[in-house]
């Protein structure tokens, strides 16, 4: 019997990386575990920033990019979590599902049990690409993923998993009065095609034919960056452009969403942010975890041909807390389950 270990969960991410949309994974993970009886003295985490993030978070945090402190801070803890979102794809390059499969292997090495939760897995289009993620995955004892695509894919590979919403459904945006929005509020990252310019070409042409001023909400500063491109090509007529990071998220959205009379939005959380806002949405699927978000919800989805759909509200009932709730519930179950040694808690 091994001796106890200093921390119960090492959380390995995109964290660090100044991309909100994983920062909103971190915090909602940490939340979540907190639920279930973990303190974030008992947390550590990887990341690109560790100086920020354990500013961010109050958990300790370790250079990701340090094979040696990593090892360290894994031979301190209990188990090692894959903490959501889309980590292993191969559509831009090998270079995150190697590392995530890497950091995987340290963390077997260490002694600290593997899970995950919240994950999209792929698109994985090359052979390695694929064997990598075959091989991290089956090492989990706990499998969580945020789509039935990607619980499909598992189930291809003889692997369960257990299907919740994205995490961030659990984190609570502040209260807003509700009111008629007069503005369309667009999320444009750079991509591949020309889809960043069309999405601009399509939201302004529909922000005009509906007397609405534009505005550019950024989850990274890449999006900041390519949106300021296209405002200063003239295609994209925005009257600002704003920023969201991980400690002004909440204040920006408070403000920026009671005003949007609609939503278009390319990257996963920004749409995830319209709907947990209430406001009406169209879906930019640039990649298939956006088109699996617009499937689930019955929301109008755009690649890239034809004319943008005017946003919409989701089908049927709206509850995104409800799901919230689910996935704290589940959540908790997976934890336990993680934490368990030789089948004793």
């Amino acid at each position: 019997m091994r001796p106890e270990r200093e921390f119960r969960v090492a959380l390995c991410g995109y964290y660090g990386f100044r991309n909100l949309g994983d920062e909103l994974l971190a915090e909602a993970l940490i939340a979540a575990l907190e639920r279930c009886g973990i303190k974030r003295g008992e947390m550590a985490m990887l990341s690109a920033s560790p100086e920020e993030s354990a500013r961010a978070h109050g958990v300790c945090s370790v250079s990701r990019w340090s094979p040696r402190a990593v090892f360290r801070i894994l031979r301190r803890s209990e188990t090692f979590l894959l903490g959501g979102g889309g980590l292993f794809q191969d559509v831009t390059s090998l270079r995150s599902p190697l590392y995530y499969w890497g950091a995987l292997r340290l963390a077997l090495l260490a002694g600290a049990r593997p899970w995950c939760a919240g994950q999209s897995v792929g698109p994985l289009l090359t052979k390695r690409g694929r064997l990598l993620a075959r091989s991290a995955l089956g090492s989990c004892s706990v499998r969580g993923v945020r789509d039935a695509r990607s619980a499909e894919l598992l189930a291809d590979w003889g692997m369960n998993s257990v299907v919740t919403c994205d995490p961030v459904f659990s984190l609570t945006p502040p209260v807003t009065s509700p009111r008629h929005g007069s503005a369309l509020l667009v999320n444009i990252r750079p991509w591949t095609g020309g889809l960043a310019s069309k999405t601009a070409e399509e939201s302004a042409r529909l922000a005009s034919s509906r007397s609405l001023s534009l505005t550019g909400f950024a989850l990274a500063a890449e999006d900041a960056g390519i949106m300021e491109e296209l405002r200063r090509s003239g295609v994209f007529p925005a009257e600002r452009i704003v920023l969201l990071d991980a400690e002004n998220w909440r204040s920006e959205c408070g403000r920026l969403f009671p005003e949007a009379d609609g939503v278009v939005a390319m990257r996963f959380h920004a749409s995830l942010l319209a709907l947990l806002f209430g406001r009406p949405l169209t879906a930019v699927a640039y990649d298939p975890k956006v088109e699996s978000l617009a499937s689930e919800w019955s929301l109008p989805s755009w690649s890239g041909s034809g004319a943008l759909p005017e946003p919409a509200a989701p089908l049927g009932p709206f509850r995104p807390f409800e799901k919230g709730a689910e996935f704290l519930k589940t959540f908790s179950e997976m934890c336990a389950a993680a934490m368990r040694r030789d089948g004793k808690e």
